[in-house]
């Protein structure tokens, strides 16, 4: 029995590969324990948003229909009034608006017949071990052939984070022949990106990887929690300092 199989885990994800590097003492709370930080104002937003391009690129609803959805979806789960989340509240429309514009020139993005966003899966091999790690595409464009996925933020980067070329080299690696590009949009502007060598950048998550099977070969939930490196000042915590408190008692 490998790492994998020991504890339950069946897949992976490049959300659960970046985090194992980054915090893996929330990888261990999330993944071994089902411990979940909530999803914050600036998450959500980007969720609202993205239901609304899609909305708005399909025919479903027009810009101002799907925007003003967008607005009453955020505001079901956040109260207006805080100013954290006023100001992720702010910037939908002008997100949307700069997305749709944007993206028009792809065509018309396709979905399954049920409406729910493409399925991929590689799979990753070690040392006796080998597990799928899947992804879920935003905006399909099957007359342009191009795969595009959607991240909104306060302030657009010129070159994509290491995290999300990992994200970005599984989907080309599954997609074959489609083009895959990340579209970044704040409410000022867009910019389109697709950096980072795919094999190496797949190589270097299949060490990753390697490690994270090799850690839990040797570890029950209980020493991984006991033994994991904690860091009480990354931003994964933040909101969830009372759950850290009760996971490592700091």
């Amino acid at each position: 029995m490998n790492g994998f199989e020991k504890h339950g885990i069946k897949h992976l994800s490049a959300s659960s590969i970046n985090l194992w590097s980054n915090a893996p003492d929330v990888w261990v709370m999330s993944y071994l324990f089902k411990q979940r930080t909530p999803m914050g104002a600036a998450a959500w937003r980007g969720i609202c948003s993205e239901d609304a391009v899609v909305a708005a690129l399909t025919g479903a609803q027009s810009l101002s229909e799907a925007t003003q959805s967008a607005l009453d979806k955020f505001d079901k789960r956040f109260i207006i009034g805080d100013e954290k989340t006023t100001k992720e509240r702010d910037v939908i429309a002008p997100m949307v608006a700069n997305a749709v514009e944007a993206l028009k020139e792809y065509g018309k993005p396709e979905f399954p017949e049920d409406g729910s966003q493409h399925k991929i899966s590689i799979t990753a091999k070690g040392d006796g071990w080998e597990i799928p790690v899947i992804g879920y595409l935003d905006l399909v464009f099957p007359d342009s052939g191009m795969v595009i996925d959607l991240k909104t933020t306060n302030r657009i980067t010129q070159v994509m984070s290491a995290e999300h070329q990992l994200q970005r080299a599984i989907y080309q690696k599954a997609m074959g022949n489609y083009g895959v590009k990340f579209l970044y949009v704040s409410k000022a502007k867009s910019l389109m990106l697709e950096d980072g060598d795919v094999n190496e950048t797949l190589a270097k998550a299949k060490h990753k990887i390697a490690r994270l099977e090799k850690f839990l070969s040797v570890c029950d939930a209980e020493t991984a929690r006991a033994i994991v490196p904690v860091n009480p000042s990354t931003f994964y915590w933040s909101g969830s300092e009372a759950l850290r408190e009760q996971m490592y008692g700091m």
